[in-house]
């Protein structure tokens, strides 16, 4: 084999002004990137989607059958992709790509993927500081972040996020604001939490990149669990608008219907159950063994068809817990 041509242009590192994108790749699909510029005998490293963006190039070498192979760096969350790809599927990014919606929506992607690691380090190279948490409330800090980050990696450990859905909401010169749907989920051991946040973030354009410089959530989702229901572990019912005693039943009624009103690792505040009383309804608290902790599951009821809870979820959604929901012939 012939000896492979360096070609001259070596850059200076990654930090040169010169950034590239993907192309010649259809809609959906990926590039591979490999372990050296020999696509026969070479390790697929990584993929890189159809619209990656901000890729910087290392070097580029031409090989004996006049093919021109790349080194390159791509941005993946907080980290990144090193590797070879054929120079036939990268090109120059232009003003115009810089501002793109493919290039916006790249950022967002990484964004959110670094959102999910415990680098703090490198999550903060996102962020511009000193930045407006929601818009209103200006000068935040590094160390304000970093505080807030801490708190959160501490009650889940595990994160995952994943961009659903953007917009455009207003594009100015020195600033592009844009509202995103995230679906999350967080997890500590045995417990987690799924759901989904809308938000809005002001990008400020950076060089060849964007930085958050504030963040506003207009909306906070927590999915409801599913609910696992053992016989015999009814522990409580009472009702506060009448001085009779109800008889605890042994097992769940199968033929009514209840609201779920939470989930509790702990025990539940007798604050959160007056709430219940003073609204006048029925509750009952059923305990679920989850590995070596305790499930209280809190269910107001039971209501004897779907409309009499449909007419009392409301009152509970407004005054008790915005997130409760009916679980109909719970077994």
């Amino acid at each position: 084999m012939k000896k492979i041509i360096i070609i001259t242009l070596l850059l200076m590192g990654f930090g040169n002004a010169t950034k590239y994108e993907i192309t010649h790749i259809k809609k959906g699909g990926f590039l591979n990137v490999r372990d050296v510029p020999f696509k026969e005998k070479s390790v697929v490293v990584g993929k890189l989607a159809f619209n990656v963006s901000n890729i910087s190039v290392k070097e580029c070498v031409e090989l004996p059958n006049n093919s021109e192979w790349c080194y390159i760096n791509a941005p993946r969350g907080a980290s990144h992709i090193e590797g070879w790809v054929s120079s036939h599927y990268l090109k120059e990014m232009t003003e115009t790509s810089l501002s793109s919606n493919e290039h916006i929506q790249n950022f967002l992607y990484n964004f959110y993927m670094a959102e999910e690691e415990n680098y703090l380090d490198k999550l903060q190279v996102f962020y511009f500081f000193p930045m407006q948490k929601y818009l209103w409330r200006k000068n935040v800090s590094l160390l304000a972040l970093r505080n807030n980050k801490v708190q959160e990696y501490k009650l889940w450990p595990k994160r995952q996020l994943r961009l659903t859905y953007w917009k455009i909401l207003k594009r100015k010169e020195s600033y592009i604001d844009v509202q995103t749907t995230v679906r999350w989920h967080f997890q500590a051991g045995e417990d987690y939490e799924k759901g989904k946040d809308i938000q809005k973030l002001r990008l400020i354009p950076t060089g060849n990149t964007f930085k958050v410089s504030a963040l506003k959530n207009f909306s906070h989702v927590v999915f409801p669990k599913p609910i696992i229901v053992e016989e015999k572990n009814v522990t409580e019912k009472l009702s506060p608008v009448s001085p009779v005693t109800i008889e605890v039943p042994t097992v769940v009624n199968e033929d009514k219907f209840y609201i779920k009103a939470g989930s509790f690792f702990s025990d539940i505040s007798p604050l959160y159950l007056s709430k219940i009383k003073k609204n006048a309804f029925p509750y009952f608290i059923q305990q679920k063994k989850q590995g070596s902790r305790t499930v209280r599951r809190l269910f107001i009821g039971p209501f004897n068809s779907m409309l009499k809870a449909k007419e009392a979820l409301p009152v509970v959604r407004k005054k008790i817990n915005e997130y409760a929901y009916i679980q109909s012939k719970i077994r």
